[in-house]
């Protein structure tokens, strides 16, 4: 056993899903901000963050960034991405999936 008790990965990971308060994502030099639609425990273990990525921008557009914010509006996770999504009525489902383990 290392360190941290299993319930204090538990707390880690609970305060996670509380902390984080917003998303967005980027279009070209254009940022979205989606609502976040679930937050949820994994089978696994890991934590997750769900929210939609629906440009509504018109024919083919490229995801090019997506990041999380917390409650003090302080970046907590960013990520580059190259997500293709064409036509207006397409969209993404987007997760950010984090695990907690010491090591």
């Amino acid at each position: 056993m290392g360190i941290l008790t299993p319930e204090a990965l538990t707390g880690y990971k609970a305060a996670t899903l509380r902390k984080i308060a917003r998303a967005r994502y980027r279009v070209g030099s254009t940022w979205f901000e989606p609502p976040i639609h679930r937050r949820e425990w994994l089978p696994d273990g890991r934590v997750a963050i769900y929210f939609s990525i629906v440009p509504n921008i018109g024919g083919n557009v490229t995801i090019a960034e997506v990041e999380l914010y917390d409650t003090n509006n302080d970046l907590w996770a960013s990520k580059v991405e190259n997500i293709t999504i064409s036509g207006t009525q397409q969209g993404v489902l987007y997760r950010f999936a984090f695990e907690f383990r010491e090591v």
